[in-house]
């Protein structure tokens, strides 16, 4: 059986000015709820609300995952931002940029 292609919107390449889009063909690594943790490549992984990329690591973090879906903040600086703060920017900043470019956020 052949995976599916889904395709994704990444807000940073937006952000970026870049080609917005990527696609994975394999199915997720990790899923909790409409959170999705697919492996890229070798080492590059993508975290995703829906079809939105919100994080890229080189590994799966799914602490980053449990702390969006408990709505938990993470304790020191750099994990606020990084597991927490930024990751929420980064989807609302994708659902707004998908309503731009007329990609369907599911």
């Amino acid at each position: 059986m052949n995976n599916e292609t889904i395709k994704l919107l990444n807000p940073f390449s937006v952000s970026l000015e870049k080609y917005p889009f990527m696609e994975v063909n394999s199915k997720p690594v990790y899923e909790v709820n409409e959170y999705k943790i697919y492996k890229f490549s070798n080492n590059h992984y993508v975290h995703t609300f829906k079809n939105i990329v919100f994080a890229e690591r080189t590994g799966a973090n799914k602490g980053l995952i449990e702390n969006l879906v408990n709505d938990i903040k993470p304790q020191g600086e750099a994990s606020l931002y990084h597991d927490y703060e930024r990751p929420k920017a980064m989807i609302i900043k994708g659902i707004n940029a998908a309503k731009k470019l007329k990609f369907q956020v599911k």
